[in-house]
Parts: structure tokens; C-alpha cells; sequence
């Protein structure tokens, strides 16, 4: 798990869209999707429901995305406080 996944799955579930996501990532679809499965993958929980209608979050996803957004929060203070001086 890597702090690039957790704001993958930050900008999916915000856009709904994984085409919306990449283009605001600015990462090929592919490549978000892949990050995504393999996070998946890794943690042993399925983060989005994939339907030809779309993308949604599952219950697990839901309650991993509260916790990857204090993760990315954090991140950000840490990355404003030691790398902006």
C-alpha cells in the first residue's frame, strides 16, 4: 500500500468515474485501474463494485475510504511541514 493508492481511491470514489479520475490524476486509465486492483488485491477486500453501469464503493470500500483520507490528511501535513521549508 502506498500513499499514490489511497488518492486513487480517494479520486474514484469522488468522480464515481474511473475515466473522470485519471484525467484529474493525470494517469492513463489503465494504469489507475491496475493501482487499484493491486491494492485490492494486497489488503484482501474489494474496495469497488465494478458494473457496466459504473463504478461504487462496496461497505468495506466505504470504511477503508475514511481511513485513506486521515492517511492522505496526515500525509499532507507531514509533506507542508518537512518538504516546504
Amino acid at each position: 500500500m502506498n500513499i499514490i493508492q489511497l488518492k486513487y481511491v480517494i479520486e474514484v470514489a469522488a468522480s464515481a468515474s474511473m475515466r473522470e479520475a485519471s484525467t484529474r490524476l493525470f494517469v492513463s486509465q489503465p494504469a489507475l485501474s491496475a493501482g487499484i486492483k493491486d491494492l485490492e488485491e494486497e489488503l484482501g477486500i474489494l474496495i469497488f463494485e465494478r458494473t457496466n453501469k459504473g463504478i461504487s464503493l462496496t461497505d468495506e470500500g466505504r470504511e477503508f475510504l475514511i481511513y485513506a483520507k486521515k492517511a492522505v490528511g496526515q500525509y499532507a501535513v507531514l509533506e507542508e511541514r518537512y518538504l516546504s521549508e
